[in-house]
């Protein structure tokens, strides 16, 4: 009784995290697909994006010049945190969700596991095809 109990709480655990995992891959997906992935950010995209957002903070503040200059300033720095900050956690993101797919495959049976590990296969060469594509893009001349 308290085995299948515990088997139901981690059960349970398990899809509320693949249901977690699943909302944050499918957020990037997203973000990926509608503004490009975060690689391909040129530095024109992300200067206009900076005066966008210094032009919010002036029309409601009424900054002058100098402050203008020191918000740009401020954000630029914070952008560049955030894209380190990216590349240092991404790996251990990676980890985490190989140890997620780890478990799961322990929950599942012999059949299951081979649905599963096609679904993932299926999956992961769509990804390398999206890759494949955006590099394709990317390499284009305009």
């Amino acid at each position: 009784m308290i085995a299948s109990t515990l088997k139901g709480k981690i059960l349970v655990f398990a899809v509320f995290f693949v249901g977690i995992a699943a909302g944050v891959l499918v957020a990037d997906v997203y973000q990926s697909r509608v503004t490009g992935t975060r690689e391909d950010v040129t530095t024109r995209d992300r200067a206009q994006r900076a005066q966008r957002d210094v032009s919010k903070f002036d029309d409601y503040l009424g900054l002058n010049e100098q402050q203008r200059q020191q918000v740009n300033k401020i954000l630029e720095e914070t952008r560049n945190e955030f894209q380190a900050l990216r590349k240092e956690t991404q790996p251990r993101f990676q980890a985490i969700q190989e140890e997620s797919r780890v478990k799961i495959r322990a929950l599942l049976t012999n059949e299951q596991r081979q649905k599963y590990d096609e679904f993932r296969r299926a999956r992961d060469q769509r990804r390398k095809n999206r890759d494949r594509d955006s590099d394709h893009d990317r390499q284009r001349p305009d």
